[in-house]
């Protein structure tokens, strides 16, 4: 359901920064999860933006490989699009300083929690990911599918690993790493948590090398392409 613009790690320069999107193409509507420090210069290159009438951009946490890039993103949907994009994320305060420590003027962009976001729906998870940031998954509904998008995250909800092996989740984007860590989900660790019948609905993302996409897909997962 969703497609990437880039499938890599924090130190994955050659893949780049993790990110994906949803293209609602009747309503010229983009959802964009993450915006990294690579990524604008790789959804300006794309042409995703080309003719694009509502952009709405979701954020996981703030560390640079997923919001470093947001700033100039916003400028962009100013100055060259005239558009006013949404911000989806749980802490507005934070975020709303974030932006403003980056230029961004306040009107020219409308930041929202999950709660209120009225194209999808859409509840966030709190995430353990690193005791210095706040981090967030999300499920989101779309087009009657529910799919699960972990951010960065060392560990799985019980809620929403009951809602995987249970079968109520439709697509599962997962963060992974082939290193023990206590930031990001280790693949073992993964396979062990997922049950037989239900790892083809899981998409490994944010990877380490081509190493930790061998492994996944030995495992029977998907990889974010």
């Amino acid at each position: 359901m969703l497609r990437f613009l880039r499938t890599g790690s924090c130190f994955n320069v050659s893949d780049g920064n993790n990110a994906c999107y949803y293209l609602d193409k009747s309503a010229q509507a983009l959802l964009l999860i993450d915006c990294g420090e690579s990524v604008f210069e790789r959804i300006v290159e794309s042409g995703l933006l080309d003719g694009i009438r509502s952009i709405d951009i979701l954020i996981t946490h703030l560390h640079s490989d997923h919001a470093g890039s947001l700033p100039s993103l916003l400028f962009y949907c100013d100055l060259a699009l005239g558009l006013t994009p949404k911000v989806i994320y749980p802490d507005r305060e934070t975020m709303g300083k974030y932006l403003g420590l980056t230029g961004n003027d306040a009107r020219k962009f409308e930041l929202v929690r999950p709660s209120e976001y009225d194209r999808y729906e859409t509840t966030e998870i709190g995430q353990e990911h690193s005791k210095f940031i706040k981090a967030y998954g999300y499920l989101i509904r779309i087009d009657g599918e529910l799919l699960y998008y972990s951010g960065d995250a060392h560990t799985i909800s019980p809620k929403v690993l009951h809602l995987l092996n249970d079968g109520r989740i439709d697509h599962f984007y997962q963060d992974t790493t082939r290193y023990e860590n206590a930031s990001h989900l280790n693949i073992d660790t993964l396979y062990g948590l997922v049950a037989a019948g239900r790892r083809d609905r899981v998409v490994c993302m944010h990877l380490d090398d081509d190493i930790a996409r061998e492994k996944a897909e030995g495992y029977g997962f998907h990889v974010a392409e």
